[in-house]
């Protein structure tokens, strides 16, 4: 039976916002229909009929209960693109954008094609999208979930972007001489501690993996450490890295690479004025 597009967003709207805010609700819908149905925004606006034969009570009934909409369809956005996404994955989050357009800017300036090195890279949505931006580089990344790298293989082949994925431990291997340099090192590794969960909606302490977003109270930089370890060792002269990093550990994180020779460090804040991300240079 032909209905109103406009009522169903609506209807839906109203569903959700019996545990989110309208805001929330709204952006929840506008992705459930686009992934599901294929109605954009625009087709909404201007109430586009649509014949639809789904069942959305069970997938409202999982984000009432603050399953995280991309896990109950399946895929998150990523810098204008969709990726696939499991419970062993980590959700794509929209100020880890912002760590994208660095990376291509360096890369670009190089003028030659670059070798790049994704640590921890969970769905592949970092590695994977610099390669599709700059086209040149070869792109390898790293995790030690096997669960995660099946899930970013898939969005590889989605994507072709042509990553290349090593399951590997960097904790295990920071000491580790690569049979490469690499000329940009980046990383999203996990970084909450245990005593911070009471500031965590419950969205993402229920359902996101505890493997990639905590760290123990007593030893919050111990990735950090791993990856100045590993990157003094396989990042080329004047080579690049950036890292997303704890708000409130921005210093401390700043020191440890400074400790292992880096160079021109920067801490850098994110789109919510929050000290997100350091990157420095390899003298």
């Amino acid at each position: 039976m032909t209905q109103s597009s406009k009522q169903l967003f609506a209807d839906l709207v109203a569903e959700i916002t019996a545990v989110y805010s309208e805001n929330e609700a709204k952006s929840m819908v506008y992705l459930l229909l686009d992934t599901l149905v294929g109605l954009s925004k625009t087709d909404i606006l201007v109430d586009k009929p649509v014949n639809i034969n789904i069942d959305f009570a069970p997938l409202v009934a999982r984000i009432k209960s603050f399953e995280p909409i991309q896990y109950v369809l399946g895929v998150g956005d990523f810098y204008g693109r969709l990726f696939h996404v499991s419970p062993s994955t980590l959700i794509p989050r929209p100020e880890t954008e912002e760590l994208i357009e660095p990376i291509v800017t360096f890369a670009q300036n190089l003028g030659y094609p670059t070798t790049i090195l994704d640590i921890g890279t969970g769905t592949g949505c970092i590695a994977i999208t610099i390669a599709c931006e700059i086209q040149n580089g070869a792109v390898i990344a790293y995790d030690i979930s096997e669960e995660a790298l099946s899930v970013a293989k898939q969005n590889n082949e989605r994507h072709q972007a042509g990553v290349q994925f090593v399951q590997k431990d960097i904790l295990t291997y920071q000491h580790e001489k690569s049979e490469q340099l690499f000329d940009i090192i980046v990383s999203n590794p996990p970084y909450v501690t245990h005593r911070e969960k009471d500031e965590m909606e419950a969205n993402v302490l229920d359902y996101e993996p505890h493997l990639a977003l905590f760290v123990e109270n007593d030893n919050p930089l111990i990735f950090y450490k791993a990856i100045a370890n590993y990157a003094s060792l396989n990042l080329a002269n004047n080579g690049f890295f950036i890292v997303e990093i704890n708000q409130y550990l921005g210093a401390e994180t700043a020191q440890v690479f400074e400790e292992k020779g880096f160079v021109e460090i920067e801490i850098i804040k994110d789109m919510f004025g929050r000290e997100r991300f350091i990157k420095g240079r390899k003298q």
